[in-house]
């Protein structure tokens, strides 16, 4: 999971479009469940650590595992995400 969101996911993006892009890009390479275990995982994180915990992330996480059930290439799921941040 961490492999695919380093490799494909561009820092420089808003927020809330992270987090669907990384949860749709898991749901696609690993699987469905790894990619809401991811989502929830994060915001648990950062919960409980120093992070910021975010409701719209895991909706945002959501979003993005939707966007992959209906996208057929990697270019269709930013798409879907950068529609959804609107």
């Amino acid at each position: 999971m961490r492999t695919v969101v380093e490799s494909k996911v561009d820092t420089q993006l808003p927020d809330k479009r992270k987090h669907c892009l990384a949860a749709a890009l898991i749901a696609r390479y690993c699987s469905i469940s790894e990619a809401y275990l991811a989502a929830s995982g994060k915001e648990l994180a950062d919960l409980l650590g120093p992070g910021d915990a975010d409701w719209g992330d895991w909706q945002a996480s959501r979003t993005g595992i939707r966007c992959a059930r209906h996208s057929s290439s990697d270019t269709e799921l930013s798409l879907c995400c950068q529609q959804a941040d609107r």
